[in-house]
């Protein structure tokens, strides 16, 4: 069997040890004959031939009992935990995994610079209360990290607004927390949000070196289909220069990743096959350069009325549509794999050691909500590092979830990639949360998955990801 993910240790195999399947199985069936094979407990994802399909498939089927000691795909099926020793309390194990973010030595700061904004998008749901952060609050975010202890991972965000209208503190902060997480060992993980307007060559060439090595950058579009949605605040176009300051990043040596993001609406669905194409014509070829496609949503603007969105079944079918023309332009879907892996959709707002701060120092839990509600702002940053939190409100982000009894998390076999935490804001507003795209079309995925894995592109996945956001 072809691994595509897989990172778990194999069980020690007994003569005449009984397994059977898990229970966070899923399979898609293959034209050519072949299995493509997903355990949402282990995160393993593997194919197996068509000449070995038919014995996986047998030891595959619901309560059927295998006995081992395993060889060849048997025992590929045993190491992924597709396969699991009978008995097993694949649930209690699952809970460990959700449970353990609480003792995760990691850090997420998504940090606003400025909460002002150079853009007037359509769709955009922010209100561009406040300008830029202070040299106090950004010596307080420096006091807050340093005052962490045992930190070993490190997730430095930045968002606004627009947060390169504060270049120079977006510059200065993360050229401070590369050299301190340098000298401590701690592995820093950087991404900026930004619509690429202010990321000039000038700025790249600067910042990329000083350790901001992720950005999400949007083109809703060829040039006349993005300026009509992604307007400059004065009115004026932006395509064409986001595009240039892309086709630098592209001719540089620079170490970095970019995601390119594209909203599209059921009007730029149709047109989406030629816009890939010219994408592809630019930046095609190059493992820099991923893609994430999102359908527009009305995510709480002043536009909200007026915007034409695919909705519950359209939707799927758009965003299923649109992520195989990602693939079939030789782009990988940014969200695709990563997706698949264990906590891979559980959104950022449910994790306890993730904190949005605004460019007041107010803390949130969610970019969408921002101080919309009060039960998002959870507490406030001090200049001399000190964060104070209100524990209830936290608790509403980080134990909202589809798990409680009589829901429909508890039985589902895609549980252990979002733990019924894909959006806590949902969980909050709705008897039900929607499933992660990639579980509502699971067999799809995982044929795109295994079309990702026939060309050689590192993963580019951001930090955090809102569909949102």
């Amino acid at each position: 069997m072809a691994d595509l993910e897989a990172d778990v240790p194999a069980p020690v195999q007994q003569k005449d040890s009984a397994y059977v399947p898990s229970r966070y199985l899923s399979l898609s069936h293959q034209d050519d004959g072949a299995l493509v094979v997903h355990c949402a407990r282990t995160g393993a994802v593997g194919v197996v031939p068509a000449e070995d399909a038919e014995r996986a498939r047998r030891a595959l089927v619901a309560n059927q009992v295998t006995k081992g000691p395993f060889t060849g795909v048997l025992q590929d099926l045993v190491y992924g935990g597709f396969l699991v020793p009978q008995g097993t309390d694949e649930t209690a194990q699952v809970h460990n995994q959700y449970v353990s973010r609480y003792m995760d030595r990691s850090l997420h700061l998504i940090v606003m610079p400025t909460e002002q904004c150079n853009f007037r998008c359509v769709y955009c749901y922010e209100s561009f209360l406040r300008g830029e952060m202070d040299p106090g609050l950004q010596e307080g975010i420096k006091r807050f990290v340093a005052g962490q202890q045992d930190l070993e991972h490190f997730y430095l965000s930045w968002f606004g607004g627009e947060p390169l209208l504060a270049a120079e503190t977006v510059l200065r902060l993360t050229d401070h927390f590369r050299r301190y997480t340098e000298d401590r060992g701690i592995e820093l993980y950087t991404l900026a949000t930004t619509n690429g307007y202010l990321l000039t060559p000038e700025y790249a060439d600067r910042v990329i070196p000083a350790g901001l090595k992720r950005f999400q950058i949007t083109l809703d579009g060829p040039e006349h289909e993005h300026d009509k949605r992604r307007v400059g605040a004065n009115g004026e176009p932006t395509f064409a220069r986001i595009w240039n300051n892309l086709a630098h990043l592209r001719r540089s040596e620079h170490d970095f990743k970019v995601v390119l993001r594209h909203n599209f609406d059921p009007a730029s669905l149709p047109k989406m096959q030629d816009f890939l194409g010219m994408l592809k014509d630019e930046f095609g070829g190059d493992p820099r350069f991923g893609l994430e496609m999102e359908a527009i949503g009305r995510w709480g603007g002043a536009n909200d009325s007026s915007l034409d969105v695919c909705e519950d079944r359209a939707l799927v079918e758009a965003v299923r549509q649109a992520r195989q023309l990602t693939v079939e332009a030789g782009f990988r879907d940014v969200h695709a794999l990563p997706g698949m892996q264990v906590n891979g959709n559980v959104c950022y707002a449910a994790n306890p050691k993730s904190f949005v701060i605004g460019s007041d120092g107010k803390v949130y839990k969610c970019t969408v909500e921002l101080d919309y509600h009060d039960r998002n702002v959870v507490g406030q940053l001090h200049p001399d590092g000190r964060m104070d939190l209100d524990w209830k409100k936290m608790a509403l982000w980080c134990e909202t979830d589809g798990m409680e009894e009589g829901k429909k998390c508890t039985s589902c076999y895609f549980s252990p990639t979002c733990h019924g935490a894909a959006c806590p804001k949902e969980w909050m507003e709705e008897p039900e949360c929607a499933c992660p795209t990639g579980k509502r079309f699971i067999r799809d995925s995982l044929t795109l998955i295994r079309a990702e894995s026939l060309f050689e592109v590192p993963d580019t996945a951001p930090v955090a990801s809102c569909p949102k956001g």
